[in-house]
C-alpha cells in the first residue's frame, strides 16, 4: 500500500470537510441574525395581526406569544435573544473546533495535539447543546468525538514512538 495516495486522500478530505463546517459556520450566522431581526420584528408588534400567530412550546406547553401582555413580550423576547446569542456562541466554538481538526488532516498532520484538542472541544460544545436542546443523539456523537480524540492521542504516541525510532 502506498502511504502518499493515502495520505493525499485524506488531506483532501481533510480540504473538503473544513470547507463544508467553514459553509456551515456561515450558514449559521445567516440563520442567527434572520431569527434576532424576526425576534425584533415581533417585540416591537409587527406580528399583531390576527393572521399571523407565533407560539412558543417550552417544556410541553404552547404559549400564544399574542395573548400575552406588551411587557411579558418584550420580556420573552428579550429572553429569547439572549438564548439565541448563547447558541450562536456555543454553534460557533463548535464549528471552530471541527475545522482544527479538518484543517490539521488538511495539512497531513492528523496525529497532533491541535487534532486531539479539536476532538475534544468538539465533544464538550456537542454535550453542552445535546443537554440544552434534550437530545440523547448529540450525547452519543459527542462520546464518539472523545472517542476520536483517544483514538488520535494513541495515533501520535504511535507517531513520536515511529519517529525515535529512526
Amino acid at each position: 500500500m502506498n502511504t502518499n495516495i493515502e495520505l493525499e486522500k485524506m488531506k483532501k478530505w481533510g480540504q473538503a470537510l473544513d470547507k463544508i463546517a467553514q459553509i456551515a459556520g456561515k450558514i449559521m450566522y445567516v440563520f442567527c441574525i434572520l431569527a434576532g431581526v424576526l425576534i425584533l420584528v415581533n417585540m416591537f408588534g409587527f406580528f399583531n395581526s390576527t393572521e399571523l400567530t407565533v407560539a412558543l412550546t417550552c417544556f410541553g406547553h404552547t404559549i400564544n406569544f399574542q395573548e400575552l401582555s406588551h411587557p411579558l413580550q418584550i420580556t420573552v423576547s428579550l429572553l429569547l435573544i439572549a438564548m439565541l446569542v448563547i447558541t450562536c456562541i456555543m454553534v460557533r466554538e463548535l464549528v471552530h473546533a471541527l475545522r482544527s481538526v479538518f484543517q490539521s488532516i488538511a495539512n497531513g498532520r492528523p496525529f497532533e495535539d491541535s487534532t486531539i484538542k479539536g476532538f475534544r472541544k468538539a465533544a464538550l460544545w456537542i454535550a453542552i447543546i445535546s443537554v440544552g436542546n434534550g437530545k440523547i443523539w448529540g450525547l452519543i456523537i459527542a462520546a464518539l468525538c472523545l472517542f476520536l480524540s483517544y483514538v488520535f492521542h494513541y495515533g501520535m504516541l504511535l507517531q513520536q514512538e515511529s519517529d525515535e525510532t529512526l
